[in-house]
C-alpha cells in the first residue's frame, strides 16, 4: 500500500466523522473506525446490520423515504439521530450519493458529522440568550453603583447567586471586586472605568471574574457615569449578567469549526470552502494547492474559473449558465447537486480531467475536486487497445473471408463439379452408386452456399464499394431468406459517404443484433431502421418476441452485447436494450455525427 494511500485510509478510519457505505436496503457495508466508536461500536457490530437497528421507529418512514429517493439516483442529506451502543442519542448531518458507475452491484456511500455538540452549543446559546432577556425582564441580573469618592459599591440581591457569595455582602469596595478578576483583564476593565468622560459616560464591555469557589465567570457590563459641574466622576452605576453558558457555547462551536477546517484542510481531496451566495473563499486546502497550482490569494474568480474549465469549448457560455443555475439553487436550498466533469487548465499551464462536488450547508459551501486524469489516461489507453483489437480482429476476418472465397469455395465449387459429371456421365454405374454421388454432389454445394454466406458475413464487400445502407439492406435480405423469417428495413436522410469505421460499427452491431434475436426472440419478424436525428446516427433492431429482463441480462453479459458496447464507446456512441417479457426487443445504437464531421475533416 502506497504511502499516500495509507495516509488516506488512516484519515478515514480516524475520522470522527461517519464515512460509511451501505446498499439499497439500509444494511451497512462499512463503517470506519472512529464513527463507530463514537456510537460505542467497534465497525465490526455495525456490519451487516440495517440501519433501522440504530433509529427510531417513529422515523422509520423517513428512512424509506431516503432509501427510495436513492433508488431513483437522487441525492441526499439532512440530519439523522443514531443511538449509541448506550442508549444515547447523537445527531449526525448527512450527505448520501448513490454509486453505480464502475461497480457491479450499486451501494451508497454516506458521510455524516456529528453535530450533536453544536446543536447542544447553539441550543445552549439560544437558551442562554432567552435567560438573559427573562433575567432582564425579571431582575435576575444584577445592578450595581459605585462611589469613586470612597470607593464603596452598593449590588442588588441578585449577585450573591450570581457571583457565588453569601446573601448579605451587597456592599463592599470596589478594590475587592477587583481582586478577583482574571489578570489579563483587570486593568482593561480599570482603564473603561477610569476613561468615562461627561461627552462619553457610557462604556459596555465583557471580562472574565472568578467565584471564590474558583469557578470561571464571563459576565457582560453595562454602565453609565454621572459627573459634577466640575468634570468629576461623582458616581457610576452598572448592570451584569452572567454569560458564561453563552460563551462557552460560541467556544464549542468554535472548536468544533477548527476542527473541521483542520480536516479538510488534511483531506486527501481537493477542496475550497466558501461563505454565502457570492462563493467567498475562505480555505483552500494542501491538496488543491499540489493539484492545481493556485493559492487562497492567487486562485481564480468562480466567473475566471470557468473559462479555464472550458478553454476550448463552444459551449462554455451555455454550460457556465447552467452550472451557476444549480449552484444557487443549492445555495438557496441548502443541498447538493450532481457531479459535473470538466476539463481544467492548472496554473502551470497542464491539464487535468475534474469532477466538481458542490454541496451547500447554508453560509458555508464545501466544493471538492476528484481527480479524473490517470483514469481518463488509462479509459483513453484502454480504448485504443480495444480498437486495435477490433481492427485486427477485422482484418483477421477479411483475410479468412477471403480464403473462404477465393480458395476453399472455388476448391469445393470444383469438386461439386466433378461430382456432377461422375453422376451422369457414367450411366453404366449401378443406381445406388449414381443416387449417392447425387447426394454427395448435393452436400458439397449446400457447404459451398453456407461457407459463401459465412464469407459474406465475416465481410461484406457491399458495404466497402456500396455504402452502409445497401449493404444494411441486402444483409437483411440474405438473413431473412436464410432463416426463413421477415425483416422489414428502412433508412432516410444518412449521409453519404460515411466513415468506414462507423459503417463497419453499425453494420455488425446489425449482424449480431439479429442473430441474437433470432436464436432468442422466437420471432419471425424484425424492424431494422436507420436514420439521422439530433445529431446522431441511429440504428434499431427491433423484434415481437418473447422479451427478456434486462437487469439479469446485465449481470450475464454475452460476447455479443459486450462486443457491441466496445464496438460503441470507440467512436463515443450509446448502446441501450429495451425489452419486457413477453412485450419484445428493442436495440438502438446511436453514433454521434461529430464523428462524422471529424472523420471528413481528416479525409477518411
Amino acid at each position: 500500500m502506497s504511502e499516500n494511500n495509507q495516509l488516506y485510509r488512516d484519515l478515514v478510519e480516524n475520522s470522527r466523522d461517519l464515512i460509511c457505505t451501505h446498499d439499497l436496503d439500509g444494511v451497512l457495508l462499512t463503517v470506519n473506525l472512529a464513527a463507530a466508536r463514537t456510537l460505542g461500536y467497534e465497525p465490526v457490530e455495525l456490519v451487516n446490520r440495517s440501519l433501522r437497528e440504530l433509529l427510531s421507529p417513529k422515523v422509520y418512514e423517513d428512512l424509506d423515504a431516503y432509501l427510495t429517493a436513492l433508488r431513483e439516483k437522487k441525492l441526499a442529506s439532512g440530519f439523522i439521530e443514531l443511538w449509541s451502543k448506550s442508549g444515547e442519542k447523537r445527531i449526525w448531518e448527512y450527505t448520501s450519493t448513490l454509486r453505480i458507475e464502475g461497480v457491479q452491484v450499486p451501494f451508497v456511500r454516506a458521510m455524516a458529522h456529528d453535530v450533536t455538540e453544536i446543536l447542544q452549543a447553539q441550543k445552549a446559546l439560544r437558551e442562554s440568550e432567552e435567560r438573559l432577556r427573562l433575567a432582564a425582564e425579571v431582575g435576575r441580573m444584577y445592578a450595581w453603583e459605585w462611589d469613586p469618592a470612597t470607593d464603596s459599591v452598593l449590588r442588588s440581591a441578585e449577585c450573591a447567586g450570581i457571583l457565588g457569595l453569601d446573601d448579605s455582602p451587597r456592599e463592599g469596595v470596589a478594590k475587592d471586586y477587583f481582586d478577583l478578576i482574571h489578570p489579563d483583564d483587570r486593568a482593561r476593565l480599570w482603564r473603561l472605568a477610569n476613561s468615562l468622560t461627561p461627552k462619553d459616560p457610557e462604556y459596555r464591555t465583557e471580562y472574565r471574574r472568578f467565584r471564590p469557589d474558583g469557578a470561571l465567570l464571563w459576565l457582560e457590563e453595562s454602565c453609565h457615569a454621572t459627573f459634577d459641574k466640575a468634570g468629576t466622576m461623582i458616581r457610576l452605576v452598572g448592570m451584569t449578567a452572567n454569560i458564561t453558558e453563552r460563551k462557552q457555547g460560541e467556544e464549542k462551536l468554535r472548536a468544533s469549526e477548527e476542527r473541521s477546517r483542520q480536516i479538510a484542510q488534511k483531506s486527501p481531496v481537493a477542496m475550497v470552502v466558501s461563505r454565502g451566495p457570492e462563493q467567498k473563499v475562505e480555505l483552500v486546502n494542501d491538496k488543491f494547492i499540489t493539484l492545481f497550482g493556485y493559492t487562497k490569494n492567487d486562485m481564480p474568480s468562480v466567473a475566471e474559473w470557468w473559462s479555464l474549465a472550458y478553454p476550448d469549448d463552444a459551449y462554455r457560455e451555455a454550460v457556465t449558465t447552467e452550472w451557476q443555475a444549480r449552484v444557487g439553487e443549492a445555495i438557496k436550498n441548502r443541498s447538493e447537486i450532481a457531479p459535473m466533469e470538466a476539463k481544467v487548465r492548472c496554473k502551470d499551464g497542464s491539464f487535468r480531467y475534474i469532477e466538481f462536488h458542490f454541496a451547500s450547508l447554508g453560509e458555508t459551501n464545501l466544493v471538492s475536486f476528484v481527480d479524473l486524469t490517470d483514469r481518463k489516461n488509462v479509459a483513453e489507453a484502454l480504448a485504443n487497445v480495444r480498437g486495435r483489437l477490433i481492427e485486427a480482429q477485422e482484418n483477421e476476418r477479411t483475410r479468412i473471408a477471403r480464403e473462404l472465397h477465393d480458395d476453399i469455395c472455388q476448391r469445393l465449387a470444383l469438386l461439386a463439379l466433378v461430382l456432377d459429371q461422375m453422376q451422369h456421365g457414367r450411366p453404366d454405374w449401378p443406381p445406388e452408386v449414381r443416387s449417392r454421388m447425387g447426394e454427395l454432389w448435393k452436400q458439397t454445394s449446400e457447404i459451398v452456399t453456407d461457407l459463401q454466406s459465412l464469407s459474406h458475413d465475416l465481410h461484406s464487400a457491399k458495404l466497402e464499394f456500396m455504402g452502409l445502407a445497401a449493404a444494411m439492406k441486402g444483409f437483411c435480405k440474405e438473413f431473412a431468406k436464410e432463416q426463413k423469417v421477415q425483416i422489414d428495413f428502412q433508412t432516410h436522410d444518412l449521409p453519404r459517404p460515411l466513415p468506414s469505421e462507423i459503417s463497419l460499427c453499425l453494420f455488425r452491431v446489425l449482424q449480431e443484433a439479429l442473430h441474437n434475436s433470432t436464436k432468442h426472440s422466437g420471432a419471425r419478424h424484425f424492424e431494422v431502421r436507420l436514420w439521422v436525428a439530433s445529431g446522431e446516427i441511429h440504428l434499431t433492431v427491433a423484434d415481437f418476441g418473447k422479451g427478456f429482463d434486462t437487469e439479469a441480462a446485465k449481470e450475464s453479459q454475452g460476447l455479443g452485447l459486450i462486443s457491441m458496447q466496445e464496438r460503441l464507446r470507440i467512436l463515443n456512441g450509446t448502446f441501450s436494450i429495451e425489452s419486457k417479457p413477453e412485450r419484445g426487443t428493442t436495440i438502438h445504437a446511436r453514433v454521434p455525427m461529430s464523428n462524422v464531421a471529424q472523420a471528413s475533416a481528416l479525409g477518411t
